[in-house]
């Protein structure tokens, strides 16, 4: 597989945001869990809101370095899929907690995993084109 420098150099940009939005998602979800009584769903989704808003100046100003006259537009794709994948997210961990079974924080790690490769498929081919 050919992949060009500058496609390499945005796939690591973009693990490198990921992965900041990934330690703020777990580590807040990871305190909300071990801290509170809120339940392991309602700390995804107030976990995922955050680490996607960081995720979101990441990607939009470092990682794709992408500049749009039509900022409602961009915004809307990028809403859409931030929807997609919250949903997706909440899928593996259902699965991941109530049907295998797994604790939620390394459900939450399986899901971070997935959401990674969905997230750069979908942004790169979608949101960031």
């Amino acid at each position: 597989m050919n992949i060009s420098k500058n496609a390499l150099r945005q796939l690591c940009k973009y693990g490198i945001a990921g992965g900041i939005g990934a330690c703020i998602d777990f580590g807040l979800y990871s305190l909300l869990i071990s801290f509170t009584s809120f339940n392991y769903l309602l700390a995804n989704a107030i976990s995922f809101s955050i680490g996607t808003l960081a995720v979101y100046y990441l990607q939009k100003n470092w990682t794709f370095q992408h500049q749009s006259e039509k900022n409602a537009v961009f915004f809307t794709k990028f809403l859409f899929v931030v929807i997609l994948t919250y949903i997706f997210n909440n899928i593996i961990l259902i699965i991941c907690v109530e049907f295998l079974q797994i604790n939620p924080i390394i459900a939450k790690l399986v899901q971070i995993v997935l959401s990674f490769i969905w997230g750069y498929t979908i942004n790169k081919k979608f949101v960031f084109k």
